[in-house]
């Protein structure tokens, strides 16, 4: 047989000239390697291994090595126990999975690459069930355990080749903290207890001048839940009832309040009032708070008399002269939630109440007097087309600082731009003790 030995010879050159390219591409990549360190490092996130995964990050800049340990930090004692219990609980849900297909290496280029998925629970999902279902933090951090509703973070791990060995190139920690988003996240759960009595500190008929909560010719009477200290940061959302003499007179629409005062109103404007020469019709009127849901969370009843008069105190006939004599005034708000002085009456319409007070300086003449009083609103400003838009009766409540008239009101929401007139007089009507001016703008 006749070799040709010059083309055996080239094949033989090609050959080896493959097997040296294809050795050298074997050698170049490190796939195992980098998966090797990838699910060491996902391990490290999952787990809330934060030293483990500064140590597997080149070159990690300061803010990320400051941050990231106080980033996690969820302690009882710092941020309280709530929190601690949620951030546990979702801690505990996060796993991974690596695409192993996915990942690409080379030691030459001193880069590689490997997509990962790390699934958590959908913490979002599971709040809004419990919290419609009236749940607590604890109904929370059960349901966290249980529920198959997860989110998936996908992400793509770069890795850079850094004296021999593979290390994430995160130097921002923004895939770390792309995974841990639910540590802020978990400051915004807030869970309101349902309404109950058991948030009920006292029940107060805030207008009575009268220790057993009983009315003389008034023209409104009003029943207020002094919640307790928890109850102070609950939104109310609630409906109340009126009887009189047991008989079903009145259904509000919907409430909602918050605050240190919770409030339920009637008068003789209201739908189902009867009324006695001009005042709210004696008897015995009840006042019951209920739930949304129809459960009933605190009741009173108060009894109003009618021709009782009132029309003086015990050292004599109150005159327009005599109340201006007797009282000092100033305006006052509630509307930042604790109270502040304001000059002249003017208000902006990001406040809810406005609040026209006189500090009693004759006590022995009016600190038992009710003074009835109206509040009018005008868009422009012009007493011509004022609107009447409440009226009520008060007497001075004590502090320990004095005796105090608070003429309030209270918007639905928030005020709206114009003018507010507040008129006080006696029980009758006919003597006008004091006409002020409150502007909203």
């Amino acid at each position: 047989m006749n070799i040709n030995l010059k083309k055996f010879t080239a094949m033989a050159v090609a050959a080896g000239m493959i097997a040296s390219v294809s050795g050298c591409a074997a050698f170049d990549k490190d796939d195992d390697a980098v998966l090797a360190v990838a699910d060491e490092y996902a391990t490290a996130v999952a787990g809330i291994k934060t030293s483990k995964i500064l140590k597997l990050t080149a070159d990690p800049d300061s803010d990320f090595e400051d941050n990231i340990e106080s980033f996690v930090d969820h302690s009882a004692d710092t941020w309280g126990e709530d929190y601690d219990k949620i951030v546990s609980a979702i801690e505990s849900t996060i796993t991974y999975t690596i695409d192993a297909e996915s990942v690409e290496s080379s030691k030459k280029d001193e880069e590689a690459s490997v997509d990962v998925v790390y699934t958590i629970v959908d913490y979002d999902a599971v709040y809004d069930q419990v919290t419609e279902d009236g749940g607590d933090v604890d109904a929370f951090v059960e349901a966290l355990g249980s529920s198959e509703e997860v989110t998936e973070i996908e992400q793509t791990i770069d890795f850079v080749y850094d004296d021999k060995e593979w290390l994430v190139d995160d130097e921002d920690g923004d895939l770390v903290f792309e995974v841990y988003s639910f540590y802020t996240d978990a400051f915004e759960l807030e869970f309101v207890p349902a309404l109950s009595a058991d948030l009920v500190d006292y029940l107060d008929w805030y207008t009575s001048y009268e220790e057993d909560g009983s009315y003389d010719n008034t023209y409104d009477i009003e029943l207020d839940i002094i919640p307790t200290e928890e109850g102070q940061e609950v939104d109310w959302v609630f409906y109340y009832e009126v009887k009189k003499d047991g008989e079903l007179i009145y259904t509000s629409d919907e409430m909602e309040d918050y605050g240190y005062f919770i409030e339920a109103y009637y008068g003789v404007d209201y739908d189902g009032a009867t009324e006695e020469d001009g005042y709210l019709a004696a008897g015995d009127y009840t006042i019951t708070f209920f739930t949304m849901d129809g459960e009933e969370i605190a009741s009173s009843t108060s009894t109003v008399r009618v021709d009782v008069d009132t029309s003086s105190s015990s050292s004599g006939e109150v005159t327009a002269d005599s109340f201006a004599e007797g009282v000092e005034t100033y305006w006052y708000s509630y509307s930042d939630g604790s109270g502040y002085s304001m000059e002249n009456g003017e208000y902006t319409t990001e406040e809810s109440i406005i609040e026209f007070t006189c500090y009693v300086v004759d006590e022995e003449l009016l600190s038992t007097y009710p003074v009835y009083y109206e509040v009018w609103y005008s868009a422009t400003g012009s007493t011509d087309d004022a609107e009447s838009v409440y009226t009520g009766t008060v007497t001075p409540s004590e502090y320990s600082n004095g005796f105090f008239y608070e003429f309030q009101y209270v918007a639905d929401s928030t005020l709206e731009a114009g003018t507010y007139y507040i008129v006080g007089a006696d029980s009758t009507g006919t003597t006008v003790f004091f006409t002020e001016t409150a502007t909203v703008s």
